[in-house]
């Protein structure tokens, strides 16, 4: 029951931050009104266009006896600018001011005829790549998705090998900030599910029957190895004197994606993956998606395990990995209430093999599942006689990375640390659908005896279009 939770909120320097921002989309919502006195168009009808259009190749290509499809090259782009303050755990959680050119995307698309279609996506993260000393970005640029899509007819469409997303989960594959209302992205998409998760795939999808589409999916598996691709050995497997986890009790999965360049995949695993995403027509605004995932082993070639200077001691076998994730939108086409839920679980075959229980540290061991859930509520309301559209919302999220019971090479000393209560509140305002403020408090509680120091207020700007 949401009414057990309670939120502590600590003191916050500069607490004006808040209301500014507060203040700066309320007044820019009573001005646009002045702009736009009688646009009825809603904002949930301007978002239902985006997501037709972001989904236009999963779910609304042309059949073959489709009219006339134009051909031509056409851009679109989102991006994510986030401001804030927020405590750093490794400075005694002090609040530190902050800003974050979190991403920057082109979306080319060619539409080569009724038949083929070309799509990619290419980001900047966090400002870019520096290499000289007197550079101040920290980030990347990465190809998220470059794959050919043939349209056979609507029920079947091929999605030639190329760069695509894991068919799994909902934010995953679609991450752009008009389908989520905090300034982060939803907390399951942050390590249960290594979102963006994107790798080296071919997959068929289409219609499967009236409101449900499907798409199954081949792909590089998750690999068991958080490092850089930099140390793969010249035999494709992990570096040689100790290598970090890409399946932990403190991270999850994040550091798990596979490897996307230069042949240097580090085991020959195949995984699948099955999404089926619906709507409900005996309910107005009801949605969802299933998924599942599975690989049968997620260890790289030439695995081992390690004393905590590195040393070898063991050769580690396989692990498999199936993942399971669910979710429900209800979202009425009118003013008011929005609920979203979504539950995710994961089970590995043989723990024992897992980096995390052989690399000498006692602290980020896993057991042989993680969870998590999440619950959220919104309500919309438009500014009178404007388009601005206002979504103040609350979600609480439970998340389970490392649990106990497990006696492999490493002590079994669980922190806590890997058992994560997350409760955010905020507000998004939208101009149009095609843009978003957002500002948003969460509060981060663990099951260890120290606080996570994890707390943040940011304020965000997003865009799609």
């Amino acid at each position: 029951m949401l009414s057990h939770f309670h939120v502590y909120v600590p003191a916050i320097p500069r607490r004006r931050l808040a209301a500014t921002f507060l203040s700066l989309l309320v007044s820019g919502g009573f001005a646009a009104a002045a702009e736009h006195p009688d646009d009825p168009t809603t904002l949930q009808q301007q978002i239902d266009a985006l997501n037709l259009r972001l989904q236009a190749v999963e779910q609304t290509k042309p059949t073959v006896s489709g009219g006339n499809i134009q051909s031509g090259l056409s851009f679109g782009a989102y991006g994510e600018l986030k401001f804030g303050l927020q405590q750093n755990a490794d400075d005694n959680g002090h609040w530190q001011n902050g800003f974050d050119a979190a991403r920057v995307v082109l979306m080319p698309s060619y539409q080569i005829d009724d038949r083929w279609l070309f799509k990619a996506e290419i980001e900047v993260e966090h400002g870019g790549i520096a290499f000289d000393d007197d550079d101040k970005s920290g980030g990347a640029v990465e190809v998220e998705q470059a794959y050919l899509d043939w349209t056979i007819n609507e029920h079947l469409h091929w999605r030639l090998p190329g760069i695509d997303e894991v068919a799994f989960g909902y934010t995953n594959l679609n991450h752009e900030p008009v389908f989520f209302y905090s300034v982060q992205r939803p907390e399951l998409a942050q390590g249960l599910i290594p979102t963006t998760w994107y790798t080296g795939a071919t997959s068929v999808h289409g219609i499967l029957t009236g409101p449900i589409n499907y798409q199954f999916q081949i792909s590089s598996s998750i690999i068991d190895n958080g490092g850089n691709v930099r140390d793969t050995t010249a035999a494709n497997g992990p570096a040689a004197l100790g290598y970090p986890a890409g399946v932990s009790g403190n991270e999850a999965l994040q550091l798990a994606r596979p490897t996307n360049g230069d042949f240097k995949q580090q085991n020959n695993t195949i995984a699948y993956a099955f999404r089926l995403d619906y709507r409900v027509p005996a309910i107005s605004g009801l949605a969802g998606s299933t998924s599942i995932y599975h690989s049968p082993n997620i260890v790289p070639r030439g695995a081992y395990a390690s004393d905590s200077n590195g040393v070898t001691i063991d050769s580690l076998g396989h692990c498999a990995l199936t993942m399971i994730d669910t979710e429900l939108r209800y979202r009425p086409q009118t003013e008011g209430l929005e609920l979203r839920a979504e539950a995710v679980g994961m089970s590995f075959s043989n723990a024992a093999n897992l980096r995390a229980n052989n690399d000498g540290d006692p602290e980020n061991n896993v057991g042989r599942t993680m969870w998590g859930a999440s619950g959220e509520v919104a309500w919309h309301f438009r500014l009178p006689g404007s388009r601005w559209e206002l979504v103040p919302f609350y979600r609480y999220t439970h998340a389970v990375f490392q649990t106990q019971g497990f006696a492999v090479r490493d002590d079994n000393l669980p922190t806590g640390a890997g058992r994560l209560d997350f409760q955010t509140f905020g507000l998004a305002a939208f101009p149009n659908a095609s843009v978003v403020l957002k500002i948003d408090y969460q509060h981060v509680r663990t099951g260890s005896n120290q606080k996570p120091n994890a707390d943040h207020l940011l304020g965000g700007v997003g865009f799609f279009f």
